[in-house]
């Protein structure tokens, strides 16, 4: 882990930057190939890591030196417990995350070195609960210059940009909040969230989900569908598609497309390419809000920076190659 206080100093004066989502267990397991039906593997490592999105962006963020705060539903159970006790390690803020005795999530991850593959499966208790408006309410918004959501339950969240709207409404813009948020699912039902953000994230995953072939064409039939909207004083937030290996396109309010292309490991390079998405995202808001350079050398330097990350497991290598985004 980088000392906050010394390379990364650049984020020294900034206000808080907030992640809202969820916080799961990732059990992780390396194996030579994916397990065929029946058959009986050694693994070649395993080992378990603090995950969920919003949680590896503040993991990222800590790492760049950014104070953050992480704010979602925590479990007194005494398994999560040693996820408690990392975030607080790092210096990330839970100060403002309600508890609750429920069994938390968890993630099971089977990473494979040949072919280099991912395979995920999920498991979320259906009792589990989500943040709640008020509990967004008792936080003090003057704390934060960037918030980043997590594209989960459509009203609460909506709820919640809406608070941040109304601050912002009532402060001068160089104290208004930046809002953020990754989109990978529900394009339909989440999309009202759309009109409060500035940058929104889509994944490759939703595209394929819609069979948007490339990313200029996901990037124009977002552009349209932004346009298609009604209503006073809507936003019209970037663009952002992250497409893996090609790198990532983005459309701007005034509907510009760039294609930033992504930095090529070589295969024998590529060891751990779990929460690349959540590192490019966190390194954009890093140079974008803590170093202040343009939209499309952040978005360079997240693609550098993701690439750097697959390179190892985990996160914390991923500060020692950190230069500043060059302009």
């Amino acid at each position: 882990m980088s000392d906050p206080g010394s390379k990364v100093s650049w984020a020294v004066g900034k206000k808080k930057v907030l992640c809202v989502g969820l916080c799961v267990m990732d059990y992780v397991t390396v194996v030579k190939k994916f397990p065929k039906e029946t058959v009986e593997l050694r693994c070649a490592k395993g080992f378990w890591q603090r995950g969920g999105n919003s949680s590896n962006i503040c993991t990222v963020l800590r790492n760049f030196g950014v104070n953050c705060e992480f704010f979602g539903m925590l479990s007194t159970s005494n398994l999560f417990r040693i996820l408690i006790e990392d975030m607080q390690t790092r210096g990330i803020c839970i100060d403002h995350c309600p508890r609750c005795d429920k069994e938390p999530p968890f993630a099971s991850v089977i990473l494979s070195t040949s072919p280099k593959t991912q395979n995920i499966i999920y498991c979320r208790n259906k009792t589990y609960p989500y943040v709640s408006l008020e509990d967004f309410q008792k936080i003090d918004l003057n704390n934060y210059g960037w918030i980043h959501f997590r594209c989960l339950y459509a009203n609460v969240t909506l709820s919640m940009m809406r608070e941040v709207e109304k601050f912002n409404e009532q402060n001068p813009k160089g104290e208004r909040i930046i809002i953020s948020m990754d989109f990978d699912r529900a394009l339909e039902e989440m999309w009202p969230l759309v009109d409060y953000c500035d940058y929104v994230f889509f994944s490759k995953q939703l595209a394929d989900q819609h069979g948007w072939l490339t990313p200029k064409d996901a990037c124009a039939i977002m552009d349209e569908k932004m346009r298609m909207r009604w209503g006073l004083n809507l936003k019209r937030p970037y663009i952002i598609f992250m497409w893996r290996k090609e790198g990532v396109a983005c459309v701007d309010p005034h509907g510009n497309y760039t294609l930033v292309p992504a930095y090529t490991i070589k295969p024998s390079k590529m060891v751990d390419p779990l929460g690349a998405g959540d590192t490019l995202t966190a390194s954009f808001i890093y140079a974008r809000y803590i170093r202040e350079r343009d939209v499309s050398i952040s978005l360079d330097f997240g693609n550098r920076m993701a690439s750097h990350k697959c390179t190892k497991y985990g996160y914390d290598h991923i500060a020692d190659i950190l230069v500043s985004p060059v302009s």
